[in-house]
């Protein structure tokens, strides 16, 4: 199975090569997978004070706020002060109340990047996204399901892995979606990989709730905003991924 690799806001293909190394490794030990990892489209530079966490640059980004000098703020600098409320959809909400800019531009073109992707070097079977990549995957996902109710092109991706992601943005309409407050849904199988000492669970956790919880695995690492490299838990990720992986194309086959 082919995926197609998102790096988190602030990163790049090379550097999510090297933080998912342990899972590629274990996945091309028996040739479950392979990968193709690709740089977000618009440069970036870090929130002041974050330069040391996100390494040296190049960094990138998939969405940025239309007007750089608006006075609304750009979401990712309110990572310092993440909300925290009785549910993931209510932190969510708290997050996004108000003031903050709108990236309309860049999500579309974020999303045309992706379809382009896939159109030249498909087929891709899978997506895998890490933090800000895996809310622009869960985006594409809704947008190719957009597309083949509006024009029956059947979708390319048959599952998706999610790192510490936050919800998707709603095609049509680029609000953030919420499971308490919209009825869309990602209808393919997912995994999502969590740390419990996240800052930024309750989005891992609203973005978990927009799957068909059917088809939707979760699997805690039990560490930060980070991804998993221990070797004990690869080789249990890698099972879990395996399995979803056949799930999918057993679904997909029917």
């Amino acid at each position: 199975m082919k995926f197609l690799c998102l790096p988190g806001a602030y990163g790049s293909a090379d550097k999510f090569q090297v933080q998912l190394a342990p899972l590629v490794n274990e996945l091309l030990s028996d040739g479950s997978a392979t990968f193709r990892f690709v740089d977000a489209p618009c440069e970036a530079v870090p929130p002041e004070g974050f330069e040391d966490f996100f390494g040296k640059p190049p960094y990138y980004r998939f969405i940025e706020p239309d007007e750089k000098e608006s006075q609304d703020t750009d979401v990712l600098s309110r990572i310092r002060d993440f909300p925290e409320c009785d549910t993931a959809e209510d932190t969510m909400r708290e997050l996004m109340k108000e003031g903050v800019a709108s990236s309309v531009l860049s999500t579309n073109r974020a999303i045309q990047f992706l379809f382009d992707i896939m159109d030249k070097e498909g087929p891709f079977e899978g997506i895998i996204g890490y933090s800000e990549g895996a809310t622009v995957a869960s985006t594409f996902l809704l947008a190719e399901q957009k597309r083949f109710e509006e024009t029956g092109r059947k979708p390319q991706v048959k599952c998706a892995i999610f790192f510490a992601g936050w919800p998707p943005l709603d095609p049509t309409t680029y609000a953030m979606v919420l499971s308490d407050e919209s009825d869309l849904m990602i209808n393919i199988h997912t995994c999502h990989i969590i740390g419990s000492l996240d800052p930024y669970v309750a989005g891992s956790m609203a973005l978990y709730n927009t799957c068909e919880p059917d088809t939707a695995y979760i699997f805690d690492h039990g560490k930060g905003h980070t991804l998993p490299r221990e070797k004990g838990v690869i080789k249990e990720l890698g099972d879990v991924i395996r399995n979803m992986m056949a799930e999918a194309s057993a679904s997909a086959s029917a």
